[in-house]
């Protein structure tokens, strides 16, 4: 059976699979199989070849287009891997396979809600994966074994599989088993994650064509056709619990490309040299089955096309580069529910909450008239910054401004429950562990038991244990004992430092001598009933039980012998 037209086809006559393979009705569900399309079946196809499914293109057609439709000729310019936006008149893009299932276009609900997902890679013996729900790492596991032969490359399975036959070896054997172990390991794994799994909206797995099966016999939810199985479409390290969180960071990365206009210009530069290099093969024979992707430029509603423009939408296909919806009406709703303020005082608090100089901020509202002030303050607790519609503590938790932070909720007493676009509080935007701390100690000191502070997701704060009388005494006991011991190793550190800097200086004192007064020192411990002291003849330091020797001279190394042959030769 042809797995894309979904039709019979006999394996054992090359002709008959040539022959279906070449043909347009195989070629044309290919296509619309690659655009998301239901494919043709064979009864519907028939008839279709001339009409508007037909996707062949004759060395005339392709000329007529280049000589006469020139916006139509915008072919290839954009890669099929990205989906582009346009917000303030400046075109950005994304990779496609971040959208979810539903989704054809990039809307504000992209940015909006966290990159949920499940990450997965896999290259021979180095496995990472991880989980990531509200932008936080829910499940992580990596590993490593010896799998792959030593500067050979592939696994051992794959090396027995070329035809030479199975090796032998002991380290072949070891290399099997381990490959085996971490299947199971990895199917473990992906069985005690099925509940993440059944929750997680896109599925990224980096990994060998032939290891790919191995997600899908976990029975854990994961099959062959899952639309939520996606490619990663960069490359990626050597698989590790960093790299996966990089993975996972480079993934929602928005590419900027310029303003309208000069991207415009960019993709006329591509357009044109397209054109030239069709002119160059206009004249020559072209397969049946070439494909024209067409780049619409469009900022009007689809009811403006004319059916011409329908048309040709169905047999090409289409990349589109839409808008962003536009903040115009949150901008004239807030100029006149706040009209005392005008938009260079708004900019300027923006930029100092970002900057995070609350002591200008304060001033900066100080500044203005009673009746004005107490409009700044109702702005600074009500407004809505666009484009996700954050209040200030959004914007504040979210950059780190912790002095802001805290002159909007002490001062200015803004709702810390208040919610964004996506309906988070302030606390689930905060940057870091100390933006956090700001908002627990801010719930501690309004009532922490009141019962509105669910809505705000700021945890309750720590509660302080009361000890008995007995727990403050054996505390306190346990507080000498640590501090006991931490002097007794000062002094024995101490003591291990004076004992080298003694010896050290013995050592080089040792050094200066002559073989003379080496003699007699030896000679004077001898008379004194002391023991020899045995010393290294290069660098003065006491022999070891076994010294290295030659002639009448004894060293503790090797390293001191060959010094010592240098300096002697």
């Amino acid at each position: 059976m042809c797995t894309t037209c979904q039709c019979s086809v006999d394996f054992q006559d090359r002709s008959a699979i040539l022959e279906h393979y070449q043909s347009l009705f195989h070629r044309t569900n290919i296509l619309r199989k690659a655009k998301n399309l239901p494919i043709f079946e064979e009864e519907d196809f028939d008839g279709t070849e001339n009409d508007d499914h037909d996707l062949t293109q004759s060395s005339q057609t392709l000329s007529a287009t280049v000589e006469s439709d020139d916006e139509e000729f915008d072919a290839l310019l954009l890669p099929a891997n990205r989906a582009f936006f346009v917000c303030d008149d400046h075109v950005f893009s994304i990779p496609r396979n971040i959208l979810h299932v539903d989704e054809t276009d990039v809307t504000n609900s992209t940015f909006l809600r966290p990159f949920n997902c499940t990450i997965i890679l896999w290259n021979g013996g180095h496995f990472a994966a991880a989980v990531f729900e509200n932008d936080r790492t829910a499940a992580q596991k990596s590993f490593h074994r010896y799998v792959a032969r030593a500067k050979q490359g592939g696994v051992q399975s794959q090396h027995d599989s070329g035809g030479k036959g199975a090796a032998k070896s002991a380290g072949a054997q070891l290399r099997r088993y381990n490959e085996q172990k971490m299947k199971e390991e990895i199917q473990q794994m992906v069985r005690d994650w099925s509940q993440h799994l059944q929750k997680t909206p896109l599925v990224f797995i980096r990994c060998a064509t032939y290891h790919r099966s191995v997600f899908f016999e976990a029975n854990a939810d994961l099959y062959p056709r899952d639309a939520r199985i996606r490619t990663i479409p960069f490359e990626t390290k050597r698989p590790t619990k960093d790299e996966v969180e990089e993975t996972w960071r480079r993934l929602q990365e928005v590419r900027p490309h310029g303003t309208n206009s000069e991207f415009r210009s960019e993709m006329e530069e591509i357009r044109e040299k397209r054109k030239e290099l069709a002119r160059k093969v206009a004249g020559r024979k072209l397969k049946d089955g070439g494909l024209s992707m067409i780049c619409e430029w469009s900022d009007h509603d689809d009811e403006n096309k004319d059916e011409q423009s329908v048309k040709k939408a169905r047999k090409t296909q289409q990349i589109r580069v839409r808008a962003m919806r536009k903040a115009s009406e949150d901008v004239v709703q807030q100029s006149i529910q706040w009209p005392g303020l005008d938009d260079e005082w708004r900019q300027k608090t923006y930029n100092l909450i970002r900057r995070d100089d609350a002591t200008s901020l304060r001033e900066h509202v100080e500044s203005l008239n009673e009746d004005v002030k107490n409009e700044a303050i109702d702005y600074l607790r009500n407004a809505k910054i666009p484009p996700n519609r954050s209040h200030f503590l959004h914007v504040s938790a979210a950059n780190s401004a912790k002095n802001c932070l805290k002159y909007l909720l002490d001062d200015v007493q803004c709702d810390s429950g208040a919610k964004d676009g996506a309906g988070l509080p302030p606390y689930s935007s905060s940057a870091n562990a100390e933006i956090k701390s700001i908002f627990v100690d801010y719930r501690s000191k309004n009532d922490p038991s009141g019962p509105n502070w669910g809505r705000t997701h700021i945890p309750e704060p720590k509660k302080r244990v009361e000890l008995t009388e007995e727990q403050e005494k054996e505390k306190a006991e346990k507080q000498r004992e640590k501090k006991q011991r931490q002097k007794a190793r000062e002094r024995t550190k101490k003591e291990e430092q004076k004992q080298m800097e003694l010896e050290n200086a013995e050592c080089q004192k040792y050094r200066e001598m002559s073989e003379r007064e080496r003699r007699a020192q030896a000679v004077e411990r001898r008379l004194a009933g002391l023991p020899p002291i045995m010393r290294c003849h290069q660098c003065g330091r006491q022999l070891p039980p076994t010294p290295f020797q030659y002639s009448h001279f004894n060293f503790c190394t090797t390293d001191c012998v060959a010094g010592h042959r240098k300096a002697n030769p």
